[in-house]
């Protein structure tokens, strides 16, 4: 079984303010894996499947280095790895349809630390 523990669980509310990006206040360092799941909390107009796009921000370079991109679908538990070590900030790109909506991101313990 899988150990994980719980690093990152926001509830948004893009209905009210329309943005563009938000950066996931908390700061990863070394998390090779993680599972992320964004869930809808209030009614969509069509069935969509979609939730937007997800950036992994590498800190420790000048300016803004996007490592990688991925989009995520809604209501789906994902595990996502990322091929980059060092430290990272993930910035969440929500499609313009999404309103009142959770973010959870939990990180993989490793049973040998």
């Amino acid at each position: 079984m899988i150990k994980t523990q719980l690093v990152f669980r926001n509830e948004y509310r893009w209905d009210l303010k329309k943005v563009n990006s938000v950066l996931i206040p908390y700061l990863f360092d070394n998390d090779a894996s993680l599972i992320i799941t964004i869930q809808p909390k209030s009614k969509l107009t069509k069935d969509y499947t979609s939730a937007g796009k997800l950036d992994e921000v590498l800190i420790d370079y000048p300016n803004k280095l996007v490592a990688s991109s991925q989009v995520i679908n809604l209501g789906k538990n994902y595990q996502i790895n990322f091929t980059q070590q060092g430290r990272f900030q993930l910035e969440f790109f929500p499609y313009k349809f999404l309103g009142k909506t959770l973010i959870s991101i939990s990180r993989i313990i490793d049973d040998e630390s």
